[in-house]
């Protein structure tokens, strides 16, 4: 499989970056508190150890993957110093030199990249997929978006199309062809469209019959306004113009009843029909209800105020009730009309006072007596959109179309949507006046993704920045945690720690031809100690204020750099008394050695730093993806404390 020869990459990745001082023992710590601690006697012992006048010593341990083609086939180096605050990470793997061909099993070649800073997190690839063995029957795929939501002015556009051969159950073509216009203000909803389902069976689409409703609001009563054929299965119900009412009065008076109200029908027109296999009436009639606000009310005020979950007087309760009820219906309109072997229907759809609905449900859920306080922020932040979004009289559109179905051969869907604002500028200066600016954070998003022969390619560029946006990150994680009654205190200890090491940068990058694969990753910190074991401590008290690994022709060297490891001027006795200083390893004293370690060229990765961080054209995500961000960071350093 495919995915073998890129686990087989990845694993190697993290053996040679895992070694370090696993077998030297590294005690457990807030990031780690499961891992196992290693009794002294299973620590490895190094090849050499270097001491230092100071008692400081680096030991050097060495692995050796001759044994392992995949590994061997890796080059690169890896480092972490506390003192620079610094990781960073450069491995290449030449396909060459795996068993087998690397290049065709990882099935991909391009770049990609992504960098975070506490305001920013952003990513680009342009990547080429081929030979995809479960894409055989892929006819056609292309994907586009653009998306852009600045301080100003917001708006998207996405484009679907996929065509996948396979055998259907159908004998001709069945599909649904839909396009819709949906309007949203903070005060109103609207939506129409046009809508056409191929049944490819005309006997099913005329089951369908015809139909047109509009439904209005005036106050406290509601008209009802219709036009429809039917198909009757009692037709001493409908055959006479008398028969015909009495059932609609039946049929709408259980609705009324149900509603506490009254209803009135009249009937327009009539016309039965029992010439064809089954017969048929055709009518036009309105229905007015009347009364039916109020009862709702009346009910609705009922049930919150019984309701023991919530603590509401009966005032508190009827006004809950009335902000529920206060939606109001501009209109309702729906038509469906059977022709040959479609189904034509239109609507348009108006609502006025929605928001207080909205609010109301708010009110409620804040209303109850368990609410934690993580939601009850929640509510406080939707209430405030709401508002942000009434005051500056916020206006979005939201236009998309819909084709999908079946045909004997093939299936397909094409899909388009786009959206655009009104006034968003103000709306961003609203959401900035009520704290709640997290909600539209500058964000950039383009992806285009295409099926050329039987290759996938796939551009994307992407950058979501805000103020603090990483504080915001970790603020939101610290409430979950103190709302989380499993959650494990230390936690919050560790994001304190993480954010008094002032974290500054983090970026990745891929490279990946048909001969070789680079990965090259960093990470800085302006006071790295401030992590909450670091410098590491060693369950037996040593203190590692650096690892660095060079993995060169099937061979890893680990350099462990040791703090006060032994006494000043220590001679070889006291050396060989440590844990990880066995029989055969070489001893080094001050005096009897003159070499030189590796060390991060903190030159080569600021530059590295900036220039993933300069070469990205950005788009975006929300400040949700700020967590995934934190993830990658402190997942990167949880890998490396695990390991280590």
């Amino acid at each position: 499989m495919r995915t073998t020869k890129i686990g087989a990459v990845l694993v190697a990745l993290l053996v040679v970056a895992s070694m370090g001082v696993a077998a030297f023992g590294a005690g457990p710590s807030t990031f780690e508190s499961t891992q196992e601690e290693v009794a002294p006697g299973d620590v490895d012992q190094a090849d050499e150890v270097y001491v230092y006048e100071s008692g400081d010593a680096v030991l050097v341990y060495e692995e050796d993957h001759s044994d392992d083609p995949d590994a061997q086939a890796l080059a690169g180096s890896f480092g972490l110093e506390t003192q620079t605050g610094l990781m960073h990470a450069l491995y290449t793997a030449d396909f060459s030199e795996m068993d087998e061909d690397g290049a065709e099993e990882l099935g991909m070649t391009g770049d990609m990249s992504m960098h975070m800073t506490p305001d920013v997190v952003a990513s680009s690839a342009d990547l080429t997929f081929y030979d995809m063995e479960d894409s055989e029957d892929l006819e056609t795929f292309d994907f586009s978006a653009d998306i852009e939501q600045t301080s100003s002015s917001a708006s998207s556009n996405i484009d679907f199309t996929f065509v996948e051969s396979t055998d259907n159950w159908v004998e001709q073509e069945q599909s649904v062809d839909l396009e819709a216009t949906t309007e949203t203000t903070a005060t109103t909803f609207s939506s129409s469209g046009t809508m056409t389902a191929e049944t490819g069976n005309e006997m099913a689409a005329q089951e369908f019959g015809g139909m047109e409703l509009r439904l209005t609001q005036d106050g406290d009563s509601y008209d009802l306004e219709v036009s429809e054929e039917r198909t009757v299965y009692q037709p001493q119900a409908w055959e006479s113009e008398e028969a015909a009412k009495q059932s609609l009065e039946d049929q709408y008076r259980q609705q009324a009843i149900m509603l506490g109200g009254q209803v009135d029908v009249t009937l327009e027109s009539h016309s039965f029909d029992d010439s064809g296999q089954m017969p048929t009436v055709d009518l036009e009639y309105t229905v007015r209800f009347d009364g039916i606000q109020t009862q709702v009310q009346e009910m609705i005020a009922a049930e919150l105020q019984n309701d023991p979950e919530l603590d509401l007087d009966q005032n508190e309760a009827q006004a809950l009730a009335d902000r529920l009820a206060s939606l109001e219906i501009d209109e309702v309109y729906l038509s469906a009309e059977a022709s040959g072997t479609q189904v034509n229907a239109e609507w348009n759809v108006e609502f006025s006072n929605y928001d207080e609905v909205v609010l109301g449900v708010v009110e409620i859920a804040d209303s109850l007596d368990d609410v934690d306080d993580e939601l009850a922020d929640q509510f406080d932040e939707m209430q405030a959109v709401i508002e942000a979004q009434q005051a500056a009289d916020l206006v979005q559109t939201t236009e998309m179309s819909l084709y999908a179905g079946e045909r004997p051969d093939e299936t397909f869907v094409e899909f388009s949507a786009s959206m655009d604002t009104q006034n968003w500028g103000t709306y961003v200066s609203e959401l900035e006046d009520r704290g709640v600016e997290q909600f539209a954070a500058e964000t950039q998003f383009t992806m285009d993704a295409e099926l050329v022969g039987d290759e996938l390619q796939l551009t994307y560029d992407f950058e979501s920045s805000e103020e603090a946006m990483l504080e915001q990150a970790l603020a939101e994680l610290e409430t979950a945690i103190e709302n989380d009654p499993y959650a494990d205190d230390e936690m919050l200890t560790a994001i304190e720690n993480f954010r008094e090491a002032d974290f500054e940068i983090a970026a990745m990058s891929m490279s990946a031809t048909d001969e070789e694969m680079e990965f090259e990753a960093a990470m800085s910190f302006d006071d790295m100690t401030a992590l909450d074991g670091v410098p590491f401590e060693t369950d037996d008290g040593e203190t590692i204020t650096g690892v660095h690994a060079e993995t060169e022709d099937g061979v890893t060297t680990f350099y462990i750099t040791l703090e006060d490891y032994v006494g000043e001027n220590a001679d070889e006795a006291e050396v060989r008394e440590k844990d990880q200083v066995g029989p055969d390893t070489e001893v080094h004293l001050p005096g009897e050695w003159d070499r030189d370690f590796p060390s991060i060229d903190e030159e080569a990765v600021q530059s590295y730093l900036e220039q993933v961080q300069d070469s990205e054209s950005s788009s975006g995500i929300d400040t949700t993806t700020v967590l995934v961000g934190v993830a990658i960071v402190g997942g990167l350093f949880i890998a490396y404390r695990k390991f280590s």
